[in-house]
């Protein structure tokens, strides 16, 4: 069981290998992660401190009587994100 488990590991790591090498040449990979990895260590080296976000407590109560609304779970076309902007271009 465990030389089948190793055959099949090594013919899937072989199968990636030779699809991996038929999509670039291993030159082109050798500078395509080379290229990353200097991009990378870039970002690093940048470091920029993110900004501070000042967190809110609140408890569900609270949420629930200031977002609820009245009516149907269910949400009608004008009710979609930028409904009127695709509306109105079917128009013209």
């Amino acid at each position: 069981m465990l030389v089948t488990l190793t055959a099949i590991v090594a013919l899937a790591v072989g199968v990636l290998i030779i699809l991996l090498v038929t999509r670039r040449s291993v030159s082109d990979w050798q500078i395509h992660i080379s290229e990353t990895t200097s991009e990378w260590k870039k970002n690093n080296a940048e470091d920029r401190e993110p900004p501070f976000v000042e967190p809110r407590t609140s408890s569900l109560q609270e949420v629930l009587k200031e977002e609820s609304r009245q009516g149907s779970a269910y949400l009608r076309a004008d009710e979609l994100p930028a409904f009127d902007q695709r509306h109105e271009s079917t128009k013209k």
